[in-house]
C-alpha cells in the first residue's frame, strides 16, 4: 500500500524544488510514498480528486496560490473528497494558520519557505515520517473497527459486530445489520469496500462480514447468518467466496 502524495505551488521554481525534496526522501527513506501530482494551480488538483477519487493522500499546498481559490479553500476541497487527507501548507503565510482551525481543513503542518534549505527540507522530511505514522495507526484502527453515522450520533462497532451492510430502498442510504440490531444511515458501498478490507461484496448491493456467516450453500449461491438472516451471492463472486472464507478460517 502506498501513499499519494499531491503538490499544489503556482511558482514553477518552488513546486520543483519541492518535488526534488520529497523525491529524495522516498529514494532514501520510505517505499511507501508515490508522486502522483505536481499542480501549479488548484484546478488540477480538483480534475485529480474527481478522477482519481485518492484515500489517505499527503498534500503540500501553498496558501496564495494566484487563483480563484486560495490554498485553505483548496483543502477544504480535498478533505470533503479524501476524508483522511494529510494537508500540510507550504508557504510564507503562516500567519494564516488559525484560519485554517476555523475553517476546519486539520492542517497537519504549516512549513515556512522562507528559510534555510537544511531547515526546510528537515521539516518536510519529519513531516513526512509523522504523516505515515499516524497513516498507519489510523488503518490498523479501521481494520479493527467500524464507524457510521446516524443523524448526530456516530456508532463504533467492532469488526466481529458487523454482518452486512446492503442498499436501501432509500437513494443514498445503507442498512447495516449488526449483533446490536440493524441501522441505516448515509454512505456508498464503493467507499466502504475499499476502506474496510474485512467487508467482502457478494452482489453489486451487499457487503458481508465473512467471519459472520453461519452456512453457504453453494448449489444455489445462498449465505445463512445469524437469527434467520439470509442473502445470495452472484455467480461470480463463488470462486473468491470460497478463498476468502478458507483465509478467515
Amino acid at each position: 500500500m502506498s501513499y499519494p502524495i499531491i503538490m499544489c505551488e503556482d511558482d514553477p521554481i518552488q513546486l520543483e524544488q519541492l518535488n526534488k525534496l520529497i523525491k529524495n526522501y522516498i529514494l532514501f527513506h520510505s517505499n511507501l510514498f508515490q508522486i502522483k501530482l505536481q499542480a501549479s494551480n488548484p484546478q488540477m488538483v480538483i480534475e485529480y480528486l474527481n478522477n482519481q477519487e485518492p484515500q489517505n493522500g499527503i498534500y503540500f499546498l501553498d496558501i496564495d496560490l494566484k487563483s480563484d481559490l486560495d490554498g485553505i479553500q483548496l483543502a477544504e476541497k480535498i478533505r470533503q473528497k479524501d476524508v483522511q487527507a494529510e494537508i500540510i501548507f507550504v508557504t510564507t503565510h503562516d500567519e494564516l494558520a488559525p484560519l485554517t482551525l476555523k475553517r476546519k481543513v486539520a492542517a497537519l503542518d504549516f512549513i515556512e519557505k522562507d528559510q534555510p534549505l537544511e531547515d526546510y527540507r528537515q521539516e518536510i522530511y519529519d513531516t513526512l515520517d509523522y504523516a505515515q505514522k499516524i497513516i498507519d495507526e489510523t488503518r490498523t484502527i479501521q481494520k479493527k473497527t467500524f464507524s457510521f453515522e446516524v443523524g448526530t450520533q456516530v456508532y463504533n462497532l467492532e469488526k466481529n459486530e458487523v454482518v452486512l451492510i446492503e442498499a436501501s430502498d432509500i437513494p443514498h442510504r445503507l442498512n447495516i445489520y449488526s449483533t446490536n440490531g440493524k441501522f441505516e444511515f448515509y454512505g456508498k458501498l464503493n467507499e466502504l469496500e475499499n476502506k474496510y478490507p474485512f467487508l467482502f461484496r457478494i452482489n453489486r448491493s451487499c457487503l458481508i462480514n465473512p467471519e459472520n456467516i453461519q452456512h453457504i450453500d453453494f448449489s444455489v449461491r445462498k449465505i445463512d447468518f445469524d437469527d434467520g438472516l439470509t442473502r445470495k451471492f452472484s455467480i461470480g463472486k463463488a470462486k473468491k467466496l470460497k478463498k476468502v472464507i478458507q483465509e478467515t478460517l
